[in-house]
C-alpha cells in the first residue's frame, strides 16, 4: 500500500528518486509509534553538547535524525560508527543471549564515543578520551 504525497515542480528519475521541491504533508504529521520523549531527549542532547570535551552527537529516531558534530568532514566516518555499534550490538546480543543493550562505549586512541538505545530513540554521543561519560549516560538514561 502506498502512501499519498504531494509533489511540486520534482521530476521522476528513477520510482524512488525524485529531484526538485517535494512537500509530504504525511512527514508533518506526527507518526502514531513516534517516541512522545523525542523532544526531551534532543534537548537532553543539546545539552550534553555543551559540556566541554564533548564532539558532538548524533540523535535518530524512526523518522527524524539530527547531527551536531564539530568536524563536518567527518560526519559520515562518525554514522558509520555509529551504525555499526548498534548493529554489532545487537550481534552480540542475539550470540550471547544477553537480552537487549542499552548503552555501548567504545574508545579510541584520542575519541570514544557512547551509544544508547532510549526507547525507539538511538544517540551516540562523540567525546574526547578524557571526557566523564557515566554523567552523560545518567543525564541520558533520566529522561527515559
Amino acid at each position: 500500500m502506498s502512501k499519498k504525497r504531494i509533489i511540486n515542480d520534482a521530476e521522476t528519475v528513477e520510482e524512488s528518486i525524485v529531484i526538485g521541491t517535494q512537500v509530504d504533508e504525511e512527514a508533518t504529521c506526527p507518526t502514531e509509534n513516534e517516541d512522545p520523549n523525542y523532544e526531551d531527549l534532543l534537548d537532553t542532547a543539546k545539552e550534553i553538547r555543551k559540556r566541554k570535551g564533548v564532539v558532538g552527537f548524533i540523535f535518530k529516531s524512526d523518522s527524524k535524525a539530527t547531527v551536531d558534530i564539530d568536524d563536518s568532514a567527518k560526519i559520515i566516518e562518525y554514522a558509520m560508527l555509529s551504525s555499526e555499534a548498534f548493529e554489532s550490538a545487537k550481534t552480540l546480543a542475539a550470540t550471547f543471549k544477553t537480552g537487549n543493550i542499552e548503552s555501548i562505549l567504545i574508545e579510541g586512541k584520542n575519541l570514544k564515543v557512547l551509544c544508547s538505545e532510549q526507547g525507539q530513540n538511538k544517540i551516540s554521543i562523540f567525546m574526547e578520551k578524557s571526557c566523564d561519560q557515566s554523567s552523560i549516560l545518567r543525564d541520558l538514561t533520566a529522561q527515559a
